[in-house]
């Protein structure tokens, strides 16, 4: 009855097909807009815009088509007419209702899309009136040949590097450093990589980037000066990874002739200990790390490894458990984004005379040109030439580091 008073003798058929089509409209304007806004900004769209966006596209077909058309096209038409403005308000209403199950599909069909279509090439399609109306910061990283490798770390996959190349990446608006961040985060998230070094300028653009893949294995855990062997060694069956171990040659003792011994004597001499046999040697101290039948992993000094033989059979004799602070450093530091890296002071260098709290990173060793190591160093204390620092830091602060230590030219 209302519809009926308002419409008169309007002919429901054409006015009920408009309404319709533009409440498709609407429900499809929400839904690319919810896809869009999911797209660029990793969350859902606020449900007013969504709404906005639905709505203001039929009312500007309606004042542009349907107010001009009943004004132009039809003679003695006026614009005031209470029944197209109550067709008009059902119009309204009708795309503000399509607009919320739009947002909803627009929202739930992100995922899909994101995986058909890939959310690494969206941040390249953005143009920049749409950056700047979002308030986004968009990061071009460098040519292909121009990713870096990081030093002491396995390379990433050429794969890789050649999907990064010359990619536009966009984030929030934020400060040089916070964009930085955002960065590592966004390459080792979404592209699998496990290292990142990125030097960014102040109006975005990146100066450097070097990538790294994730370590595994006993390498990142050995120590500066240090090797791993792997010798035919009988352990002992109380050593375990992480032991300090004697490594000692046992040669064979010479067959005894005669009566065999008793259960007892057999039972003393079946396995004496290294020093008791004649001509057994003590070849190093060594940390076990695996075992795999008679095959023994040692980790031994790099001077130490050219007197093991892998043709003779070694004999582990385990020292006495202690704690060790160095393994669970070693495990902690593997699993931070810092890092352990060494930096040598030559003559010359800007850093001599530098004091330890200016450097701008963690020291925890200097070793001196006379091979005195200076643990743990005050802050307050100098550079001197032929120094070597021992510092923890991410590798971009290592890097600068090292830079800053060049000689002057």
């Amino acid at each position: 009855m209302i519809l009926q008073m308002l419409l008169g003798d309007v002919d429901l058929l054409p006015a009920l097909g408009g309404l319709f089509g533009l409440s498709v409209l609407a429900f499809f304007v929400s839904g690319g807009v919810s896809v869009a806004y999911r797209w660029y900004f990793r969350e859902p769209i606020p449900r007013g815009l969504a709404a906005l966006f639905g709505v203001a596209t039929v009312a500007l077909y309606l004042n542009t088509v349907g107010l001009l058309g009943r004004v132009i096209g039809t003679p003695g038409g006026d614009p005031f007419d209470a029944v197209g403005i109550g067709i008009d308000l059902l119009t309204l209403l009708s795309a503000f209702v399509a607009t919320i199950p739009g947002r909803r599909l627009g929202d739930s069909l992100r995922s899909g899309v994101l995986s058909a279509a890939g959310a690494r090439e969206v941040n390249a399609s953005v143009g920049r009136a749409l950056r700047g109306v979002a308030r986004l910061s968009s990061v071009e990283l460098p040519a292909t040949d121009e990713i870096e490798d990081m030093a002491s770390y396995d390379p990433v996959p050429a794969a890789v590097k050649a999907e990064l190349g010359g990619k536009t990446l966009l984030f929030p608006r934020a400060g040089t450093e916070t964009l930085r961040e955002r960065l590592v985060t966004r390459l080792k998230e979404d592209y699998n990589v496990g290292y990142v070094d990125a030097e960014l300028a102040d109006d975005g653009t990146v100066t450097y980037l070097a990538l790294g893949s994730r370590l595994a294995g006993i390498g990142p855990t050995l120590g500066p000066g240090t090797c791993a062997v792997a010798v035919e060694a009988d352990p002992a069956t109380d050593a375990g990874p992480g032991d300090i171990v004697q490594v000692w040659t046992t040669p064979e003792p010479p067959a005894e002739s005669g009566a065999e011994a008793t259960d007892a004597e057999a039972s003393e001499t079946a396995t004496p200990a290294p020093s008791e046999v004649e001509g057994a040697r003590r070849v190093t101290t060594a940390e076990l790390r695996a075992t795999a039948g008679e095959t023994v992993t040692l980790v031994v000094d790099e001077g130490d490894a050219a007197a093991l033989s892998p043709e003779e059979r070694y004999r582990l004799v385990t020292l006495p458990v202690s704690a060790r602070a160095d393994q669970e450093f070693a495990s902690l530091l593997r699993a931070a984004d810092e890092t352990l890296g060494v930096v040598d002071v030559p003559e010359g260098s800007p850093l001599v005379g530098v004091t330890v709290g200016d450097l701008g990173t963690a020291v925890v060793a200097i070793r001196e040109s006379s091979g005195t190591i200076d643990s743990l160093p005050g802050r307050d204390r100098a550079l001197e030439p032929g120094d070597s620092v021992y510092a923890i830091g991410r590798p971009d602060v290592l890097r600068g580091l090292e830079e800053r230590a060049r000689t002057a030219e």
